[in-house]
């Protein structure tokens, strides 16, 4: 793209943000509220947003409280509207610091107690989300600011109990070691949430065993009930991974169908529904972090149920299944596309040791192809084989062309400090952060390198489509654990920098779970070594393969 196209490009880009901010300011209200009620979560978010921040860089708008309402008004319509999204994961955190920021201003109670209950409510309903913790800390912050110890301990507690990896673990540490709260009561016990985090079952010829693996110790009742006839599992201390669905068929003579319910306020449960003929105890035994329920065979003959498919695979995973029923219908071996960053004339970042990225990237990208194929045998397919420029908007095209199950686009990161290092990966988003945005901009190249423009590029990255990005962010999550996993047990300083959502136009156009892994900092001088040698591409290579496969045996369909 020339200097003169870049420069048009930019032109345009900023004058949607100047007609943009012309709509907010002179359209006699906000724009949300004019909104058609079938207007999707992200646009009713992306909206919002912007209003707040038109609201924060304007200190004459911030002196007056009906705009701060305003803004708070335009969240919770994306919460009224669209209560399970991540959309309104987002705005119920966004409303806790617009409360917070405003009852700072204010000195108002009433104002402090709002940012209190949507940061225990973000807790309550989204334990597992990334802005948890840092929600966990505002609120510890605002207890010791009024003074109530008791509650700031019991937030910063938490961090440290169920977030040991988040980012705000060192400073909730150091609130706990300070002195304001040394010389108060002790920090109270905290019985931590376990994760009800895996269920399987197996059904033989003389019994239905289901397994629930936990996080921790599980306080739990048992109760039968009849007509129809059933048995429940209530867990006082726990809750079930995201994973995990509503329900599932068993049907083998013995067990109808496993239900699983979280209701607020109420424990955790599981229900197993019984064949109407089975009148056998259901036994129940914890073995190290499994609970472990057994339904013997009954008199009535047993009628298994692809008993020969059964024996080949004993174990049958309990997960949403997300391949396609088209893809489930035609074929029984999933399709991998194998995306090696850059190429070409395209160099991607230079390395403090003269090493490409563009080389690295296809060495690895080899490597896990050659892994998928031998060991667990899928099909695979590579974006480029060679050193072969591919324009960005046409990779994603060829996933979509094999009908693929995963596009995993494979990278090298780079960094301006010298010092920055890690693994990381992302799924498809606006960026939840500056250097989740800036690596985008990176990869990203000329479509949006030329215009620096922070609203731009949140524009820009506000009409990126999210069809898939639950399933994306799963698959991120299981890579990035597999890699750090398995890089820290082999090698010493692995940086674990986690999973993040970044706008990647290399993710945009492709129509099924798609993520892009930054395998190390080619611009660090130990990591830059480090990823010369063949050893550890090697291992990045088994650790991205093993990854794959683990997400792709987790979605499998039950048989």
């Amino acid at each position: 793209m020339g200097l003169g196209h870049l420069k048009s490009f930019g032109q345009r880009a900023l004058w949607m943000v100047s007609a943009f901010c012309l709509v907010i300011a002179f359209s006699g209200g906000p724009v949300w509220a004019k909104l058609d009620s079938s207007a999707s979560s992200q646009k009713r978010y992306a909206i919002a947003k912007k209003e707040y921040q038109n609201l924060l860089y304007s200190k004459s708008k911030m002196k007056y409280r009906k705009n701060w309402m305003q803004a708070i008004a335009g969240f919770q319509s994306v919460l009224k509207k669209y209560p399970k999204t991540q959309e309104s994961y987002k705005s119920v955190f966004t409303l806790g610091r617009l409360f917070h920021k405003l009852g700072k201003r204010t000195g108002l109670r009433s104002d402090i107690d709002k940012a209190l209950s949507y940061y225990h409510r973000l807790e309550a309903e989204f334990p597992a989300g990334w802005l948890t913790d840092d929600a966990l800390y505002f609120a510890g912050q605002l207890y010791v600011g009024r003074k109530s110890y008791a509650e700031g301990r019991v937030a910063f507690q938490k961090i440290l109990t169920h977030y040991p990896k988040g980012d705000f673990v060192p400073k909730a540490r150091r609130q706990l070691n300070s002195q304001v709260l040394k010389v108060n009561k002790k920090i109270p016990v905290l019985q931590p949430t376990v994760i009800l985090r895996d269920l399987t079952f197996v059904s033989g010829a003389n019994e239905t065993r289901v397994v629930l693996k936990v996080d921790g110790s599980i306080k739990y009742s048992k109760k039968r009930l009849r007509n129809p006839d059933r048995v429940y599992f209530d867990f006082q201390n726990a809750r079930w991974d995201e994973h995990i669905p509503d329900n599932i068929s068993v049907e083998d003579g013995r067990v109808e169908q496993l239900r699983m319910t979280d209701t607020k306020g109420s424990p955790s449960r599981l229900v197993l529904d019984l064949d109407e003929d089975a009148k056998q105890k259901v036994a129940v035994r914890v073995s190290k972090n499994q609970l472990i329920i057994v339904v013997p065979q009954h008199k009535k003959k047993f009628v298994a149920l692809k008993t020969k498919s059964l024996k080949k695979k004993p174990s049958l995973r309990v997960v949403r299944n997300t391949i396609s029923s088209k893809a489930q219908a035609n074929r029984k071996t999933p399709v991998v596309v194998l995306d090696a960053g850059h190429g070409g004339k395209d160099y991607g970042a230079l390395g403090a040791h003269g090493l490409f990225e563009k080389e690295l990237n296809l060495r690895i990208s080899k490597q896990v192809q050659k892994i998928l194929l031998k060991r667990y045998h899928y099909k695979v397919i590579m974006t480029r084989k060679n050193d072969t420029f591919i324009e960005l908007k046409d990779r994603g095209k060829i996933a979509n062309k094999h009908d693929a199950d995963l596009f995993v686009s494979i990278h090298a990161n780079a960094a301006k400090r010298k010092s920055a290092k890690g693994i990381e990966t992302y799924y498809l988003g606006s960026g939840s952060n500056e250097q989740a945005r800036e690596t985008a901009e990176r990869e990203n190249g000329d479509l949006v390198h030329s215009v620096a423009d922070d609203a731009v590029q949140e524009i820009l990255a506000s009409l990126i489509s999210t069809t898939k990005i639950n399933d994306s962010s799963r698959l991120a999550a299981i890579v990035q654990k597999r890699l750090h996993k398995t890089m820290s047990k082999k090698f010493s300083g692995i940086q674990n920098l986690g999973v993040k959502e970044g706008p990647f136009f290399v993710l945009h156009d492709t129509n099924m779970p798609s993520i892009l892994v930054e395998v190390g900092f080619v611009t660090n001088g130990r990591e830059g070594r480090q990823l010369k040698r063949k050893t550890y591409q090697k291992w990045l290579a088994e650790s991205i393969a093993r990854g794959i496969h683990e997400y792709l045996e987790e979605i499998a369909p039950s048989i």
